[in-house]
């Protein structure tokens, strides 16, 4: 393999990153397939593991401490499981497997009860102005999932891509399985799993900011 080439670059950059390589973008995929061994071989030196998902797509998984894990904030995982549960939709199939934005939006605030997305999107705002900040918390989420390949964002719609279906794990076990589901899915399959209670640094901080700025 040609460690020069700029299928391997581009295909290294999103691996690192914590992104997914799907089957939609067919030249970095078929890269891929065709240079799987020497790929995995070369990870193996950054403690990590690159794998293939039974739904085709590939993703690094980290087992030592030389290229972090990637953990993804509640938003991303709520949001995720919401947008792999609602790939199931027959009307989703009708539609070439796009999902316009506003019917997402609505779906969630129809099918999520409040309290839920309160607590999700927007733990730290006042009920009577949330309403917007939860719409930007999930408008950030939709960019992020889009920035790891869980999605394509296309215009006013966006596509979910195999690699959603890692959430399906999650939403199965509503985000809290049982110690040995847990072990298997975190050590196989790259799944973490992580209580909506706990928060990032970076939300902490951003929350710090804006408080600062409404002193």
């Amino acid at each position: 393999m040609n460690y020069l080439d700029r299928h391997f670059v581009d295909a290294d950059l999103i691996l690192r990153r914590g992104g997914h390589i799907n089957r939609s973008n067919l030249s970095l995929y078929q890269f891929l397939i065709d240079n799987f061994d020497d790929f995995k071989t070369f990870y193996q030196g950054y403690q990590c593991e690159l794998v293939q998902h039974s739904d085709g797509f590939f993703f690094l998984l980290s087992k030592g401490g030389l290229i972090p894990c990637r953990i993804l904030p509640k938003t991303c995982v709520h949001l995720g499981m919401f947008i792999a549960l609602k790939t199931r939709d027959p009307e989703i199939t009708r539609s070439s497997g796009r999902i316009s934005l506003f019917n997402l939006m609505q779906s969630i605030e129809t099918s999520v009860p409040r309290e839920t997305l309160q607590l999700v999107y927007a733990p730290k705002q006042r009920e009577s102005t949330s309403d917007n900040r939860i719409a930007e918390e999930i408008r950030k989420a939709l960019k992020t999932l889009a920035d790891l390949r869980f999605i394509e964002l296309q215009g006013d719609t966006i596509k979910p891509l195999e690699a959603i279906n890692r959430f399906a794990e999650l939403a199965r076990h509503d985000n809290n399985p049982d110690e040995m589901s847990r072990l298997v899915l975190t050590e196989h399959k790259g799944v973490v799993f992580q209580a909506y209670e706990e928060e990032s640094e970076e939300e902490v901080d951003e929350d710090r900011d804006e408080n600062e700025g409404t002193d």
